[in-house]
């Protein structure tokens, strides 16, 4: 996976040429000139917020320290070079998703299974919304409300309660709909962020001459420099470069075919332009909120955002992290619930009973959060994530001759 990703990763970069001077201020151009852009669909900005909601927090915050803790600070460097070429990724599955989109009671749908089936691979589409659910119950789901309640549990909440607080708020959003969903993270996932932004920038700031050591760390680490004397570089290299990479397809998810069926709702009808959000996209999660969350962590010595802040802030820090991160949780657990209905929508279009089944089971599903956590639900959400990249690359494959130069 992490050579597949490499490899149509700078493919798709280098065929796009998004990294010209061009190609960004035409993305810039057309981003902004589309941003409250309104017709058959949700605006491209809450198709861009609802795909930050599962983007934007456990595997931007918590990920970060968890691939720090267990690959080291290089595991940083190496969630940069994913992410880069991640953006040539995420733009392509974006616009080849949305070129076969349907539409249903007024607004839009499309995504990997609908241009699969476009294209005559029906059973590859209901794989892939097959492993869309199911990444929706761990990536989407237990991982987040886990880190919730591990939280409420630090401050003296009961595993039970946390699970009931759970269920209740996710259930909340979800039987709402599609547009409650995309509604609600248009609101709560900018003003989460520019908080976070600037609670990270705070801590920066009073530490600024341990940044270039962080930086220093991280480029070193990256390459087994230190370890060398030690004889396990390669050993060191290999776990640090996994864990960058799981990382950062974790936290943007570029490849997996997930955001592409929240900008497929977009009222946009250009998919270049609805593409090129995605860009935004990976910048913004990885190369702002992962990469600040990076370098506190490490100008701290800390690889928990937990301790990150109340170093700094002390209770307050504590408790207003608290609030974010349940916040962008909860933002990607009603993202990931998204996701998963516009598969079920494809798979069972005339079913009524489906979509309400799952959301039950979806929203009772957030309570296990309470009483699973370890490094075991990562490696399960990291393997749903791995496996929803089988379907989608087949498609950018066969579709690659759509991917123009932007600009």
């Amino acid at each position: 996976m992490l050579a597949a990703i490499s490899v149509i990763g700078i493919y798709f970069t280098l065929k796009s040429r998004f990294f010209m001077p061009k190609a960004i201020k035409k993305t810039v151009s057309d981003t902004l000139g589309s941003l409250s852009k309104r017709g058959n669909g949700i605006s491209p900005f809450s198709a861009v917020a609802t795909a930050l909601g599962g983007t934007v927090g456990v595997g931007s915050i918590v990920g970060v320290g968890y691939g720090i803790a267990v690959g080291g600070a290089g595991s940083v460097f190496w969630m940069w070079v994913c992410s880069f070429f991640g953006m040539g990724l995420k733009y392509a599955e974006i616009k080849i998703a949305l070129a076969d989109r349907e539409q249903r009671n007024g607004s839009f749908l499309g995504g990997a299974p609908f241009r699969l089936n476009g294209l005559g691979h029906k059973k590859l589409a209901l794989f892939f919304c097959v492993l869309c659910v199911a990444a929706s119950f761990g990536t989407g789901n237990v991982t987040q409300t886990g880190a919730i309640a591990s939280f409420l549990g630090s401050a003296g909440v009961s595993r039970a309660v946390s699970a009931a607080v759970c269920v209740l708020v996710v259930a909340l959003a979800v039987f709402g709909g599609r547009k409650r969903i995309a509604g609600i993270n248009s609101v709560i996932v900018p003003i989460a962020s520019a908080v976070y932004i600037i609670a990270c920038l705070a801590i920066l700031l009073s530490n600024a001459e341990r940044i270039p050591d962080a930086l220093s760390r991280i480029i070193t680490s990256a390459f087994g420099l230190k370890s060398a004397f030690a004889g396990f570089s390669a050993a060191a290299i290999s776990k640090t470069l996994r864990e960058g990479f799981a990382r950062s397809l974790f936290s943007n998810e570029a490849g997996m075919g997930s955001s592409p069926l929240a900008h497929a709702t977009s009222a946009e009808e250009n998919p270049s332009v609805q593409a090129e959000w995605g860009i935004f996209e990976i910048f913004f999660d990885t190369f702002i909120v992962s990469t600040l969350t990076a370098l506190c962590l490490l100008c701290l010595n800390s690889v928990d955002a937990v301790s990150m802040l109340s170093s700094q802030f002390g209770s307050l820090g504590v408790w207003c992290f608290g609030a974010l991160f349940a916040v962008f949780a909860f933002a990607s657990v009603i993202s990931w619930c998204y996701y998963a209905e516009c598969c079920i929508s494809f798979a069972l279009p005339k079913s009524r009973l489906a979509p309400l089944l799952y959301r039950i089971a979806f929203s009772l599903a957030s309570a296990a959060g309470a009483f699973l956590s370890g490094g075991a639900v990562w490696d399960i959400a990291d393997i749903l994530n791995a496996l929803m990249l089988l379907p989608n690359m087949f498609l950018l494959l066969k579709c690659r001759k759509e991917i123009e130069r932007i600009g």
